[in-house]
C-alpha cells in the first residue's frame, strides 16, 4: 500500500478536517517514519484553510509529549532514570517544537507565496472569465444570428425544395417533350429524305429541260444572227442605192439650178420649160422620200433583230454598231430632206 491510498482510506472513513490532519500526522511518522511538517501534510490532504495543518500538526507534538510524560513518570522507576528520561522527553520536544516552528515559518512562506499565485491565477481567472464572458456574449450574439439564418436557410430549403420537385416535373415533361421531338424528328428527317429525293429527281428534270431549252436558245440565236446579217447586207444595199440615188440627186440637182439660172434669164419665153424641170424635181424628191421610208423600215427590223441578240453580246459593243449605222442611214435622209425644201423654196 502507498501512503496516497492511506490517506484516501482516511479521508472516507473521518469528515472533520483536524482529525484527518491528526491521523496523517501520526500515519507518517509511526508507519513511514517520517517527521510530519505543515507543508508536507497540505500537499498530501489538500483540505481546509493554510492553519489547518499547522494546528492539527500543534495538537499532535501536544499529545505526544502528554503520552512522552505519562510513560516518564511510571513510579516503579528509578529517580536518576526518570530525569534523564524527563531530560530526554524535553529535549526531544524542544527538537520537535523547533523543527515545527521552523516548518511552520517555511509553510508560512510557501503558504504565502501559494495565496500570491492563487491571487494572480484568481486575477488571471476573472480576466479571463471577463473574457469567457464576453466571448460567451459574442458567442450568444453569434449563435441568435446563426439561428436567423438557420432559420432562412430551412425556409430557402424548403423553397428550393419545392423548386426543385417543379423543376424535377418539368424536367419529365421537357423528357417526354424530347422524345415526343426525336419521333417527330425522326419522321421528319424521312418525309424531308422523300422530299429531298423528289426534289434530286425534279432538278434532274429541270437540268435536262434547260439543257434543251438552252440548245433551242442557241439555234434561235443562231437563226437571228443569220436574219441580222442578211438584214445588214439588205442595209448596205439600201445605203448604197441611197448614196448612188444621192449622188444622182446631186447632179440632177446641179444641172437643174443651172437650167434654173438659165431658165431664169429666159423666164419670160420658157415658162413651160420651167414648170417641166420642177415636175420632175418633184419626182426625185419622191423617189428619195420612198427611198428613205424604205431605210427607216430596214432600220427597224434591223434595231428589232439587234435587241433580241443583246442576251448573247455585250450591250455596250451592239448599242455602238446601231448607232454607227443609224448615223449612216439618217445621213442620206437628211440630204433628202434638205434638197427636198430646197426645192420648195425655189419653187415658190
Amino acid at each position: 500500500m502507498t501512503i496516497e491510498t492511506d490517506i484516501s482510506e482516511i479521508r472516507e472513513r473521518l469528515d472533520d478536517t483536524q482529525a484527518i490532519y491528526r491521523e496523517v500526522c501520526a500515519l507518517l511518522f509511526f508507519r513511514y517514519g517520517e517527521t510530519p511538517t505543515a507543508n508536507r501534510l497540505y500537499q498530501l490532504v489538500r483540505k481546509g484553510s493554510m492553519s489547518a495543518p499547522a494546528k492539527a500538526l500543534r495538537d499532535f507534538w501536544g499529545e505526544m509529549r502528554e503520552k512522552s510524560r505519562i510513560d516518564v513518570g511510571q513510579p516503579d522507576l528509578p529517580a536518576d532514570v526518570a530525569a534523564a528520561a524527563g531530560n530526554l522527553a524535553a529535549r526531544l520536544w524542544r527538537l520537535s517544537l523547533d523543527a515545527a516552528d521552523a516548518s511552520l515559518a517555511a509553510f508560512r512562506v510557501d503558504a504565502q507565496a501559494a495565496v500570491d499565485a492563487a491571487q494572480i491565477q484568481v486575477r488571471d481567472a476573472e480576466v479571463r472569465a471577463e473574457a469567457s464572458e464576453a466571448a460567451r456574449r459574442e458567442v450568444n450574439a453569434r449563435s441568435d444570428e446563426l439561428r436567423l439564418q438557420l432559420g432562412s436557410l430551412e425556409s430557402q430549403l424548403v423553397e428550393q425544395r419545392a423548386a426543385n420537385a417543379a423543376l424535377r416535373e418539368q424536367l419529365a415533361a421537357a423528357r417526354s417533350e424530347a422524345s415526343m421531338a426525336a419521333a417527330a424528328l425522326g419522321d421528319a428527317r424521312r418525309d424531308f429524305s422523300v422530299e429531298l429525293e423528289k426534289l434530286r429527281d425534279s432538278l434532274a428534270q429541270n437540268e435536262q429541260r434547260l439543257a434543251a431549252a438552252e440548245r433551242r436558245a442557241l439555234l434561235e440565236i443562231e437563226t437571228e444572227r443569220t436574219a441580222a446579217s442578211r438584214a445588214r447586207k439588205e442595209l448596205q444595199q439600201a445605203n448604197d442605192r441611197i448614196g448612188a440615188l444621192e449622188a444622182a440627186h446631186r447632179q440632177e440637182r446641179d444641172a437643174l439650178r443651172d437650167d434654173l439660172a438659165g431658165a431664169k434669164a429666159r423666164l419670160a419665153s420658157s415658162v413651160s420649160q420651167c414648170s417641166e424641170l420642177e415636175r420632175t424635181l418633184r419626182a426625185r424628191t419622191e423617189e428619195l422620200t420612198h427611198a428613205a421610208t424604205t431605210t427607216a423600215e430596214l432600220r427597224q427590223r434591223l434595231e428589232s433583230i439587234s435587241a433580241k441578240l443583246d442576251a448573247g453580246r455585250t450591250p455596250g459593243h451592239t448599242t455602238t454598231k446601231i448607232a454607227r449605222k443609224r448615223n449612216r442611214s439618217t445621213r442620206p435622209l437628211a440630204l433628202s430632206k434638205g434638197f427636198a425644201v430646197m426645192n420648195l423654196q425655189r419653187r415658190r
